[in-house]
């Protein structure tokens, strides 16, 4: 409790930062104790093609091949993958054509605060990071087509299947207002109303049967920070996780308020509905060379089902390109709500006492070699005594003759039966959250160097712990883009 009072009080995290060696953990629907995939929003060049293969061993059975081809033109771009078991298979096509810009495929739209399309993020998040345009990270919302015409004034219309079922929607667009409505084509209608102002947003949403769902966000910049006190822009972590430094300096605060029923969920998202009531605030600025964000977000679900989330961390750059982050968080009650309509009801939903963890990550290096070393702790006891998961991790990147790069990993870990730890592992072309339990240590060696035109990358991950033998697994995979064509203004090659 010590710790969310203190949040409270320094008025917390600058929500919504993605990363800032907190850890990383999969959305509130992902199955518990199981790994998860997600793809990088990175995009091509106009007028570049993108091809991949590749080959990943499993458990008990042959390797899975899995292929991928990306194009980006001027009217038409798109992305298409397979593979057996692979969980980014699909693709979508993006275009522009007369009545405006259209998607066909895998969706995963956000309007507004994301109540109505698009999930809406945790209550210590900003947004989720795999809904719409601008996110991280490309989700899998579902599948159809969209159309959206006009920048800023304008409407979208949307056709799929999202949450196993055919949904309709529209949503007009006219300066800072918006308007959207979802229809399930037999009983169901939901709808909503937005406003984008300044630094702010805010949206509510509505059923048929008068349930409703509210949020607002405010964000306000606190003043500027000296040049001292100015965050370097290419302060990024090597290890999983990052860097807290996203901004040029200067303080800003934001807060964000949720309310409604409990039993409103998007026609969309029934797997990600979120608590009905939710408050959290933020902070975040340069202190003595410092960067400082703080967290505190309390939230309900309904009588009984809560939960509270507060935290602090900092970080330091140091010479030679390197960075030092330490931070510390409490967290009490469940993420996500048992007793919802949600399909994935059985995904960790168990009532949480209370944890309190703290991390700490060190790295140095340039693009010759790079090093980091991470430990994280979780106890439920205040100050973090009575251990129930830890990792320690250390990481050493290098680059060879060649063009050749080398990495290995190596990770400590103990975790008690009923909790779970991922730990963040980077592919060529998806980030996995590898869901590991018990006492044991993984070992991950990488290599990547040009191959063929494009490049070649393997991995082989070796897993170890006192009561098996040790498990190889591997990866492999080449990637080679080409330009298809110059496009007008590109720089001569």
């Amino acid at each position: 409790m010590r710790a969310i009072l203190i949040g409270l009080l320094l008025a917390p995290l600058a929500l919504g930062a993605p990363a800032f060696a907190q850890p990383l953990e999969p959305p509130p629907e992902a199955p518990e104790g199981t790994d998860y995939v997600i793809e990088p929003a990175d995009t091509l060049a106009e007028g570049d093609i993108e091809l991949g293969v590749g080959a990943a061993s499993r458990a008990g059975g042959a390797p899975v091949r899995r292929r991928r081809v990306r194009f980006s033109g001027d009217d038409l771009s798109g992305a298409v993958r397979e593979g057996s078991g692979d969980p980014l298979a699909g693709g979508s096509i993006d275009g522009r054509g007369g009545l405006g810009t259209f998607t066909a495929g895998r969706l995963s739209p956000r309007w507004g605060r994301g109540l109505l399309m698009g999930a809406a993020g945790s209550p210590w998040q900003r947004e989720a990071l795999d809904r719409g345009p601008t996110a991280a990270f490309r989700g899998r919302a579902g599948e159809g087509v969209m159309l959206r015409r006009g920048a800023g004034d304008g409407f979208d219309l949307l056709y799929g299947r999202f949450a196993r079922r055919r949904l309709a929607g529209a949503r007009a667009r006219r300066g800072t207002l918006t308007a959207g409505a979802l229809y399930d084509g037999r009983s169901d209608l939901q709808s909503s109303l937005a406003i984008t102002r300044g630094a702010g947003d805010a949206e509510l949403a509505w059923d048929r049967t008068g349930r409703w769902r509210a949020e607002v966000l405010m964000e306000r910049a606190l003043g500027r920070g000296s040049d001292g006190d100015r965050s370097p822009q290419d302060s990024t972590s090597s290890l999983p996780g990052g860097s807290i430094w996203n901004s040029t300096g200067g303080w800003s605060a934001s807060g964000r308020v949720r309310a409604g029923a409990g039993g409103f969920a998007s026609l969309a998202e029934s797997g990600r509905p979120g608590p009905a009531r939710a408050l959290a605030v933020g902070l975040e600025g340069p202190v003595r060379g410092v960067r400082l964000r703080t967290v505190a977000a309390l939230w309900r679900f309904r009588a009984g089902v809560a939960g509270a989330r507060a935290g602090l961390a900092v970080e330091r750059p140091l010479a030679h390109h390197g960075a030092l982050a330490l931070g510390f968080e409490e967290q009490r009650g469940p993420r996500r709500d048992r007793g919802d309509a949600a399909p994935f009801a059985s995904s960790g939903a168990r009532a949480e006492g209370m944890r309190q963890g703290w991390w700490g990550e060190w790295w140095s290096g340039t693009g010759e070699m790079a090093l980091g070393v991470r430990h994280e702790s979780w106890g439920e006891r205040p100050w973090a005594r009575g251990v129930v998961r830890s990792v320690t991790s250390a990481r050493l990147e290098t680059r060879g003759p060649l063009g050749i790069r080398l990495g290995i990993a190596h990770s400590v870990y103990r975790v008690r039966r009923g909790e779970s730890l991922y730990l963040p592992e980077a592919e060529s072309d998806r980030l996995v959250l590898r869901a590991v339990s018990g006492e044991g240590e993984r070992t991950r060696i990488t290599a990547r160097a040009p191959f063929a035109g494009g490049r070649v990358g393997a991995a082989l991950h070796l897993n170890t712990a006192p009561d098996r033998r040790a498990r190889p697994d591997w990866t492999l995979d080449w990637t080679r883009r080409a330009r298809l064509r110059k496009s007008a203004g590109a720089p001569p090659e």
